[in-house]
């Protein structure tokens, strides 16, 4: 099996990973020096250390071989992170965009996308519950606690769908302090926010009780040319979580928590673009920016809740965990699907899925840190329902596209699948050497999947008739292997370098037309450095990438049936940098930035709609660098009042939006500020986002000539009372 797939550029992309690779090293090298320099100056205000479970146990993130992003609370709120659209903007190598709807969004993880009608790249956990289809991703992120990223495949201790890397989201415990916050947000396009917290002893010491949630509504920033109603992407949505925390005694901690939320909003606001085939034909011109032209306005409902038991029991060899988990995730769209002011066609998409968790882990104690270990055993069972009706409506009367042509008809395509698996895993850490660790992890699973699919016509004034597909039922299974060596110069400076196996399930097309298809696998080769400077007032990360993939799934669409589809059609390469850096730079004047660049290529892929090869394309949808810069300043106004202000900006490189590399989004940059004064109690603030008002899009449909652009300027004012 070639390491570096590919012909024509295989050298070329050999060579560039090796220098990435001589570039790190030098890199180290020259920190290494720096570390023992005597004439250092010596300064007081200090970053702070970061503790986190990123690998199950509890580590100093600088002392983890990975590439990780860390974002604390200060940070979250600091940042003004509500969603993942904000998340991505603050960590390297995670885009996020948020078109069509909640559940259409698209998501990538170093060049590798989550697709909302295939199992994900990414995996998605919060407080240890696996999210596990990312149309589950995109809901408000509300009293957390901290966020960890970590980039890169995981599949040694996540598991399957961790190719890209692993979004750990961890919220608030209650425990002896009784706390009460209420925040309440105003913005323009109508917006308002209002949510709050309470956390308290119930009885000291033992029980706690933990209460969170917010309520939002907003207009959207479309507009509807032809329909009339509210503007597109409006929003109404509720979102709350119950937590009841017991510790009968010193070793024991027993979390159990309810969650629900509910989101109403506008959706596929989809624009018509000059290559629409309307436009083309000179039916109707292309929609200007901001606006669309549908008979119909398009909705999405979501409900969804869950359940988890999180228990930990420190023993005298370990720790034992145990993390139970129950989801529902309930969606209903209704779309116009020609996307026109003709009443050609709607559809009504309906999804019903539940899933079931269980992992049980026993881990080194936490006293432990020359030899540390890891090993468990996880389950999962998830039932998924899937109901896509076309209403084929009155100008479709004629049309060669309607298939009950001259009447009207409804279709109605119905599935079932359900998923079931297994794994064991294990990881260990120990040291070679006085300076040198050596960790080896693996992980194996085994994955049971079936699809049953019928067909329902219903003509106008006719009698309804309904074709049973055979049923499809498939097998998976893998084994995730992870190395890494770690060197440590000293104290604050380190080098890894990393291999790692990441797999992605296969699956079922939708709706059954092209049956199924089968896991997709990568390698990654990392090298990265973590280091420290001038007395912890300077935090620097480094990270070069090579990851390989196989039997990539591609998504593809059927102009015969208008359905689209996965198949394992290609076979591709992502080369990449990333670099964090924190800094101190005067008392109360902070720092940060991040860079990544990345060259996401095909080595091997023929398009089966148009038999063209694709061999050295950029992969769809991944810009070739993302960046942000944030400098922010405290200081004190009066002994009650302080001074906050913060300036970010961030920026996306070109980006595809067709495998055939003929339609682009050029580099853009958003400005974000806020401004503030802070107490101890009560806080206000007002910001804005885009700024300049930059446009950008944040995706096209090119063979239908459909997009949506990103939001605008955005501004708005907040207070928040806690006590």
């Amino acid at each position: 099996m070639n390491v570096f797939p590919g012909k024509n550029n295989e050298v070329q992309t050999r060579n560039r990973f090796l220098s990435l690779v001589i570039t790190i090293v030098l890199l180290t090298g020259h920190t290494a020096y720096a570390a023992d320099n005597p004439q250092r100056s010596i300064m007081h205000h200090q970053l702070d250390p970061i503790t986190v479970t990123a690998q199950k146990q509890s580590q100093d993130v600088q002392d983890i071989p990975n590439s990780i992003t860390v974002l604390n609370d200060e940070a979250i709120e600091e940042a003004h992170i509500s969603d993942m659209d904000r998340l991505s903007d603050n960590v390297p190598s995670l885009e996020f965009y948020n078109f069509g709807s909640r559940r259409h969004s698209l998501t990538f993880m170093r060049g590798i996308k989550s697709l909302h009608n295939a199992e994900p790249a990414i995996g998605y956990y919060v407080d240890g519950v696996n999210y596990s289809k990312s149309y589950m991703f995109d809901f408000p992120l509300f009293d957390v606690e901290r966020i960890e990223v970590l980039r890169g495949p995981q599949g040694s201790i996540y598991g399957r769908n961790t190719m890209g890397g692993v979004i750990n989201i961890y919220t608030r415990k209650p425990d002896n302090r009784t706390t009460i916050g209420l925040t309440g947000s105003l913005e323009n396009y109508d917006s308002r926010e209002l949510q709050g917290y309470l956390r308290m002893p119930l009885i000291e010491n033992r029980l706690f009780l933990g209460i969170a949630g917010l309520v939002s509504a907003g207009d959207g920033y479309m507009t509807n040319d032809y329909g009339s109603g509210r503007n597109g992407r409006y929003t109404d949505g509720q979102s709350g979580r119950l937590q009841l925390r017991y510790m009968p005694g010193s070793t024991w901690d027993i979390t159990l928590a309810l969650d629900g939320q509910q989101h109403d909003e506008g959706a596929f606001v989809f624009r018509r673009t000059e290559r629409n085939a309307f436009v083309k034909n000179g039916m109707f011109a292309a929609d200007k920016r901001y606006h669309y032209s549908h008979d119909f306005e398009g909705k999405a409902e979501n409900r969804y809740w869950g359940s988890s038991l999180n228990i930990t029991h420190d023993l005298n060899f370990g720790r034992l965990t145990s993390i139970t988990g129950f989801r529902t995730y309930d969606n209903e769209e209704m779309i116009d699907t020609d996307f026109s002011p003709l009443d050609m066609a709607r559809m009504r998409y309906v999804i019903d899925e539940k899933n079931f968790s269980q992992e049980i882990r026993l881990a080194s104690p936490e006293r432990s840190r020359s030899f540390q270990w890891l090993t468990g055993v996880s389950y999962f069972y998830t039932d998924s329902q899937n109901k896509a009706t076309t209403y084929y409506r009155p100008a479709m009367a004629g049309s060669p596209a309607n298939p009950f042509r001259p009447l009207t008809d409804e279709r109605l395509k119905a599935t079932e699948s359900n998923n079931e698996g297994i794994a064991v895993f294990g990881q260990a850490t120990c040291p070679l050497l006085e300076k040198l660790d050596l960790t080896m992890g693996l992980r194996y699973e085994y994955e049971q999947a079936a699809m049953d699919a019928a067909i329902t016509d219903s003509p106008e004034g006719g009698t309804s008739s309904t074709i049973i597909s055979p049923s499809l039922d498939n097998d998976f299974s893998a084994l995730s292997p992870k190395a890494s060596l770690t060197w440590h110069f000293n104290e604050e400076r380190m080098i890894y370098a990393t291999f790692a196996g990441g797999y992605r399930s296969g699956g079922f097309n939708v709706f059954g037309e092209k049956g199924t298809y089968d896991e997709e696998y990568s390698r990654l080769y990392e090298i990265g450095v973590k280091s420290v400077y001038f007395d912890n007032r300077l935090r620097l990360n480094l990270a070069g990438f090579y990851t390989d993939i196989e039997d990539e799934q591609i998504a593809l669409f059927d102009t015969d049936t208008n359905q689209p589809y996965i198949s394992n059609a290609g076979a591709s390469h992502r080369l990449g940098l990333e670099a964090e850096a924190e800094a101190v730079v005067l008392p109360g004047l902070e720092l940060s930035t991040s860079f990544s660049w990345i060259e996401a290529e095909y080595d091997d892929y023929n398009d089966p709609a148009t038999g063209k090869n694709y061999e050295g394309n950029s992969v769809f949808g991944v810009p070739d660098y993302t960046f942000n810069i944030a400098l922010q300043y405290r200081r004190p106004l009066s002994a009650r009042w302080g001074l906050f202000s913060r300036a970010e900006l961030s920026g996306v490189g070109t980006r595809y939006f067709d495998d055939a590399n003929t339609v682009k989004d050029p580099p853009y940059e958003l400005l974000n500020l806020k401004l503030g004064v802070e107490s101890d109690h009560l806080d206000f603030y007002a910001w804005a986002y885009n700024l300049l008002d930059r446009h950008y899009i944040l995706f096209e449909n090119v063979a239908k000539g459909i997009a949506e652009d990103g939001k605008p300027l955005t501004a708005g004012i907040s207070m928040t009372y806690r006590f």
